[in-house]
């Protein structure tokens, strides 16, 4: 199974990324989703998962939440905006309770900036962003491969 990481659109959504996604069976959008016509294009493609961004406004006509969380082919991901929420979450703080399992996949957004590193279980990953990068980064999504119910591989895409 494959599934596409995005974040950080601010209301555009390059072409090529339709082209990048075609083979994901679901996206996930860690928020600043920018336009509802965002959403519409990549549902287009599969299933979405999204949450609201610090940018995103109830103008937009979504009901996107502050969490989300999914399990997609026995793989659990925990999606927020933030990183501070991130690990807020990550340390029974947030969103996910003490009692409940941690997820194995975290997904933020928000840096604008790609990451991709493992705290103790948890396979944290922000996908920068396909339209404004920071820090001298590329535009950028990323493309999670799920085998036998685990992450396989991350692979950072260069959005052209």
């Amino acid at each position: 199974m494959l599934v596409g990481i995005i974040s950080d659109t601010h209301g555009s959504l390059p072409p090529s990324i339709l082209t990048t996604f075609e083979d994901c069976a679901h996206i996930i959008h860690a928020g600043d989703v920018g336009a509802s016509s965002v959403i519409e294009r990549l549902r287009s493609i599969a299933p979405i998962t999204a949450v609201r961004g610090n940018c995103d406004s109830l103008a937009l006509g979504l009901d996107l939440k502050r969490f989300a969380t999914v399990v997609l082919d026995g793989v659990r991901f925990f999606v927020t905006h933030t990183p501070l929420d991130a690990q807020a979450s990550l340390h029974g703080h947030g969103f996910i309770a003490p009692q409940q399992p941690l997820p194995h996949v975290c997904v933020h957004g928000h840096t604008h900036i790609t990451r991709n590193e493992r705290q103790g279980a948890v396979l944290v990953l922000c996908p920068g962003s396909p339209v404004s990068p920071r820090a001298g980064n590329d535009p950028t999504v990323m493309l999670v491969k799920i085998e036998d119910s685990g992450v396989a591989e991350v692979q950072v895409v260069k959005v052209g």
